[in-house]
């Protein structure tokens, strides 16, 4: 049996735009809302609207995975702007997970597809990665296995974006964690009769590194339920939660409503 599938949390990768000053919360809000009807990323969503550029979109990644870069000769307006294609947006009657949405992969995985990477220079990099060495960005840039062009290119696709590669190499930094940034620990949650056990999985100053490995374990291992904590200094909160039978509950339910009518009805007047 497949485990029931697992929703990334966007609303994280929102925040971080919003924080960067480059979407406003009600940007944001109307595109969670489109997210969740079309099942479409939300790079990919808020670059098709118009709310900020595929290159801002790629460099907030890249930043998020300790690697800065900056288009060369920015004043040139033949570099200001690197090319966007997207898919196109959900036909009229789609399901929930609209047909055309691509696959969420972790950055890892696509960079294999990619060919940017081997396995083994993956695995070397992911097990240093995990010893608290730096986020996966940082050590593949600072080992020179990876260009800041291909990272930003990679992270684009991963939120839906794809970008043109640009006549010359993004100028690349890389950028080495601080002991100050707040940490992202994924735990697993073990239901004991009368409360919970957790325990600690993996943790990254990225929180996108956090949901690429908490993705990759409901998908290998199929757990009850996993959480996403930000820790900093003595404040903690639960950032993002994920509950197999939640899951397998809400997939249960879209199945019925298409099965029964056809079409989902909860989307009725969203597509037009």
């Amino acid at each position: 049996m497949e485990p029931a599938p697992v929703h990334y949390p966007w609303r994280q990768l929102g925040d971080l735009l919003v924080d960067e000053g480059l979407l406003t919360e009600d940007e944001l809000e109307q595109a969670l809302l489109e997210q969740a009807r079309s099942g479409r990323l939300l790079g990919q969503i808020v670059v098709s609207h118009g709310y900020l550029s595929a290159f801002s979109l790629a460099r907030v990644l890249s930043e998020q995975h300790g690697v800065q870069v900056r288009q060369p000769d920015d004043d040139d307006p033949a570099t200001a702007t690197i090319a966007l294609a997207l898919a196109d947006p959900p036909e009229f009657g789609a399901t929930e997970q609209a047909t055309d949405a691509p696959p969420w992969r972790p950055l890892g995985r696509l960079l294999l597809d990619r060919g940017f990477l081997t396995e083994p220079q993956l695995n070397d990099a992911l097990s240093e990665q995990r010893e608290g060495h730096g986020r996966l960005g940082e050590i593949l840039v600072s080992r020179g296995l990876l260009s800041g062009t291909q990272l930003a290119q990679a992270l684009a696709e991963q939120h839906g974006v794809e970008l043109d590669s640009p006549g010359q190499e993004l100028e690349t930094e890389v950028i080495h964690a601080s002991a100050d940034e707040p940490l992202y620990k994924v735990f697993e949650v073990h239901f004991e009769p009368g409360f919970q056990r957790r325990t600690s999985l993996y943790e990254s100053p990225n929180f996108l590194e956090a949901a690429d490995y908490a993705f990759e374990f409901v998908a290998e291992k199929d757990p009850a339920a996993l959480e996403i904590q930000r820790t900093h200094g003595a404040a903690q909160e639960t950032v993002w939660n994920y509950s197999a039978s939640r899951a397998a509950a809400a997939s249960a339910a879209q199945k019925s409503l298409i099965e029964t009518f056809g079409f989902d009805p909860t989307r009725w007047g969203h597509d037009r």
